[in-house]
């Protein structure tokens, strides 16, 4: 039977520098993951981290902790499973099922991390990961007033009208002010609620809504007029009800499918979005009659494309880059030369950010 440690909280500090560690190097990995490149990028994980899951289920998770910390320790101890059991769906054997395992163990880390996230208070190291590096964090000051409503993440199951939602609200919300927002898609076969971590640093930094939709399929219908666009507006009326929304800076980006679909629905709702981002997506034939009269022709557009990009060849983005300008639509283009077609965590905070915040607000 384990007995109550008194070196407790300098042994969870040395798991949580740790495990700040992996997390980090799992979210490089994944950004700069490549078709055919598995390999090379399970031995750069194993690498970083180490026996660190051994150890801490081995030395510290069976630890009896400070009364007042045994709720928080079986919290960790579950988050922490979540995170290892992410890293074992990644070291499985490349092949034909490798890409279903990546799904999975990619459900793993988020769990983990909304766990950590939980946690936070009382894990500061960790918390780091949180938060973008070197910045005030704007999410941590105090509110300057109170809400009855609920701050944080918020999950909204589907409905007759909409999708399933994930929402993220500052921590310092208040209504005396209006907040903006970002709406962020996922890429194919992707969930709202796993999407929406690649832009919460900045959305915390910065003082930002997000709002991650489900497609009400696998991915987005390419269409215009679509399920999916009535859905995600009833997503974005139900949001502004609830909350203090500034609707002249409401931003709509997405990756791949996402990116794909944030054209359609971006040009087709243009008089709504203060600015669009679609990152690694395609120009769909969907948006041809909209093109053809200009539709949406003011609204700002920022292009990102990898040189790597295995599923939508960056040539291609070159061309639609070129027919944008020529068509006199207000794009701006940005290629990546050593990305592919991944998770784009430091893209969204380094690249797509600052030109939301570049942006003046939309007039009415």
């Amino acid at each position: 039977m384990a007995s109550e440690d008194p070196g407790y909280a300098d042994q969870l500090r040395s798991y949580e520098t740790a495990l700040l560690g992996f997390l980090r190097a799992f979210e490089t990995v994944q950004e700069n993951l490549r078709i055919g490149e598995v390999r090379p990028s399970q031995a750069e994980l194993v690498a970083a981290t180490g026996d660190t899951f051994r150890r801490f289920n081995a030395q510290f998770a069976e630890t009896t902790p400070p009364e007042e910390l045994r709720q928080f320790h079986q919290d960790l101890v579950v988050a922490v499973a979540h995170l290892e059991r992410s890293l074992n769906f990644f070291m499985t054997q490349p092949g034909p099922n490798w890409t279903l395992a990546f799904l999975h163990g990619r459900n793993s880390l988020v769990r983990g991390l909304y766990a950590l996230y939980e946690l936070r208070a009382g894990l500061p190291i960790i918390s780091a990961y949180f938060n973008v590096e070197g910045s005030a964090i704007a999410a941590d000051l105090p509110p300057d007033g109170d809400s009855p409503a609920p701050r944080g993440f918020v999950h909204q199951e589907r409905t007759e009208t909409r999708g399933k939602y994930s929402l993220y609200v500052p921590e310092n919300y208040s209504p005396n002010r209006q907040w903006p927002l970002i709406i962020c898609l996922h890429g194919g076969y992707g969930q709202g609620y796993e999407y929406i971590w690649t832009w919460l640093r900045s959305a915390r930094t910065r003082g930002y809504f997000l709002l991650s939709p489900k497609s009400l399929g696998e991915t987005w219908s390419m269409t215009m007029n679509s399920p999916d666009t009535r859905s995600v507006m009833r997503m974005l009326e139900e949001v502004s009800e609830a909350y203090a929304i500034d609707r002249s800076r409401t931003y709509l980006t997405g990756l791949s499918d996402g990116g794909i679909f944030t054209y359609i629905m971006g040009l087709e709702r243009h008089e709504i979005f203060t600015g669009l981002a679609p990152v690694a997506g395609a120009l769909h034939t969907a948006v041809d009659p909209m093109l053809r009269t200009g539709t949406g022709r003011k609204l700002p557009i920022f292009v990102i494309h990898g040189v790597h990009d295995f599923i939508f060849p960056v040539s291609f983005t070159r061309q639609t880059n070129e027919l944008l300008k020529m068509l006199k639509y207000d794009v701006k283009y940005e290629e990546l030369p050593e990305w592919g077609h991944a998770f784009p965590y430091s893209i969204n905070e380094r690249l797509v950010m600052p030109w939301f915040e570049s942006l003046p607000p939309r007039a009415e």
